[in-house]
């Protein structure tokens, strides 16, 4: 009699860098919630690091990335809802168009 020993391993969550952008003076970053279809600004963390030239602590601000999301720099919340539509992250209403 043979028995069959199985494991089970848990999937690892992986994340991949897709892209980078530069913070573009006069624009804000917000997120869309794929699941919830909520649209916020991004939340920010500041990290701090070590200047090598002028050794003094130099704080940077790090987006907060949440599952679920897509990130968009626009100029303020209808821009932003325009650029996903544009993108087809969003489906047009039908009220739009009358």
């Amino acid at each position: 009699m043979q028995i069959k020993q199985e494991q089970v391993q848990q999937k690892k969550h992986e994340y991949h860098l897709i892209g980078k952008t530069r913070k573009i003076p006069g624009l804000t970053l917000f997120s869309f919630n794929l699941v919830t279809g909520e649209i916020k600004p991004a939340a920010y963390e500041k990290s701090s690091t070590v200047d090598f030239i002028s050794k003094m602590p130099v704080e940077k601000p790090k987006v907060v990335i949440e599952k679920h999301c897509v990130y968009r720099q626009a100029l303020n919340k209808r821009n932003f809802i325009k650029r996903l539509r544009r993108e087809g992250i969003i489906l047009p209403k039908y009220e739009d168009w009358i």
